[in-house]
């Protein structure tokens, strides 16, 4: 199936991975095992872009533990605002997308919308205090004085703004029938907003935050409009009656130079395919799948998944969340990276 690439003006030179299946995910993806009857693996890093200072990873599971989101959530030196990047994986319906510069990513209630608040820059830091509101209007079809009005500090110290602009990706049913690449491409709204995104509780509703009111990365939303992901209809404030669905992420570690992580073992992860069971083990640093089947008379060999540790995985084991180390490491940024190995059998 092919894949969607979008860029954008953050300077990391932004990308957007969709595909549906197993998705080809560029020059990191690797096939470790790809012998017969063995899975073939594929590896995509959570995040393409900036990496900060330090790097949050988080993760949410939906309540069968079939779908996943991860997210790499870098700050900057002074905890200033830097975009984040996304992985979305669902397992029973074999779809996986992966997306850069997003200052916030929700799933919708169901985990069959993703919604999110796209990240650009509309004035350049490094004291030159470049405008690039023309640029940006041009990309996202948003007129410059709605992009001047809806921007805010994108730093403590330097002139340099930033806006949101929101966007919904519909998880298709069936990733391979023919117009489900169409049907689940990104599509964004000609709105500045979107510092936070949330959606109500029906699920009908994505919720769109103020931006912040500090130059800060964990910075909150203190009010909320509303948009329609299916006409893009915009309201100016949520309804009295609305409830703001809470998504539980768990915390995983903080990437940071200074802060040494353990890459040599973590905790085994149980998982179960079908009749089979297995454990995803990490090892002196190789992360492999061991099968635990009582009943097997005959258990398969250990099957190499990839370097680094593994974190976390869905129900079947087909998204494993991991750290591994940088495929080209950067002497300025951390030298692991979170990542989400695609295991198919």
């Amino acid at each position: 199936m092919p894949t969607l690439r979008i860029s954008s003006l953050i300077p990391c030179s932004a990308l957007i991975l969709l595909a549906g299946c197993v998705a080809e995910s560029g020059q990191k993806e690797a096939s470790p095992d790809s012998t017969a009857l063995a899975p073939i693996v594929t590896v995509t890093p959570v995040n393409r872009g900036t990496h900060g200072m330090a790097e949050r990873v988080l993760w949410a599971f939906s309540p069968d533990r079939k779908s996943v989101l991860v997210v790499a959530d870098p700050g900057g030196v002074e905890n200033e605002p830097v975009p984040n990047g996304f992985f979305f994986g669902d397992e029973a319906r074999g779809f996986q997308t992966q997306m850069d510069s997003v200052w916030d990513v929700a799933p919708s209630p169901d985990w069959k919308w993703i919604g999110f608040g796209r990240a650009y820059t509309v004035v350049a830091g490094g004291g030159t205090g470049t405008d690039l509101l023309t640029d940006v209007s041009r990309r996202t079809s948003i007129d410059t004085a709605t992009l001047r009005a809806g921007s805010f500090p994108a730093s403590g110290m330097s002139m340099a703004r930033a806006v949101a602009q929101p966007g919904v990706i519909h998880i298709p049913d069936n990733p391979r029938v023919q117009a489900a690449a169409d049907s689940s491409a990104p599509r964004l709204f000609p709105v500045a907003r979107g510092w936070r995104v949330r959606w109500t509780t029906d699920g009908s509703t994505l919720a769109l935050g103020n931006s912040p009111a500090r130059a800060v990365d964990n910075e909150p939303s203190q009010t909320w409009s509303a948009l329609d992901p299916a006409t893009g209809a915009q309201h100016g404030t949520l309804p009295s009656s609305a409830k703001l669905a809470d998504v539980k992420f768990t915390g995983g570690p903080t990437l940071d130079r200074s802060l040494p992580i353990d890459m040599n073992q973590s905790p085994a992860i149980q998982i179960q395919r079908g009749n089979q069971t297995f454990n995803i083990q990490s090892e002196r640093g190789v992360i492999t799948l061991v099968e635990t089947t009582p009943a097997a008379a005959n258990k398969a060999a250990p099957r190499v998944v990839g370097a680094g540790i593994a974190l976390a995985a869905t129900a079947g084991g087909r998204y494993i969340i991991a750290l591994a180390p940088r495929a080209k490491p950067d002497p300025n940024e951390i030298a692991i990276e979170p990542v989400v190995y695609t295991v198919t059998w």
